[in-house]
């Protein structure tokens, strides 16, 4: 999973540098994941281990020569609390896209959030119904 993680931030961080946005500013990840609650057991490793590869990958000297910027919320295993921080990343923290949704129910109540905004979102739950219908820019690992 780690590896995968890995590959997903550089991933998508690369794909937005490609993208053309301003060389010095930094790719900003937001984050909404259940570090406490129900579903800790799976966000808490979830952001640990996103905190581990942007540091990584920041040492290296970014992406592009563009450092990364994570912004995290804990939506407490609770998926009205992952709708409102998602949109506080969206409106308010102006990110690039969003990782996160721990659970699908967490997921799904994003995903008509950026889905109208246009943020790309890459869920780390499980749920097919979260790719099926095919949207245009959710996806999932």
């Amino acid at each position: 999973m780690k590896q995968t993680m890995k590959k997903l931030v550089a991933g998508a961080a690369l794909t937005l540098a490609a993208f053309g946005a301003i060389a010095a500013d930094p790719i900003k990840i937001g984050s909404v994941l259940s570090v406490t609650g129900p579903a800790a057991f799976l966000g808490d490793p979830e952001l640990k281990t996103l905190q581990q590869y942007v540091e990584d990958i920041n040492k290296k000297g970014g992406v592009l020569g563009r450092q990364l910027q994570l912004v995290h919320y804990d939506d407490g295993s609770d998926a009205n609390k992952a709708n409102g921080f998602a949109k506080r990343l969206i409106d308010d923290d102006k990110v690039d896209l969003i990782v996160g949704g721990t659970t699908t129910g967490a997921t799904m109540s994003m995903v008509p959030l950026v889905e109208k905004s246009g943020t790309p979102f890459i869920s780390l739950a499980g749920a097919v119904v979260i790719v099926e219908p095919v949207k245009k820019f959710v996806f999932k690992t």
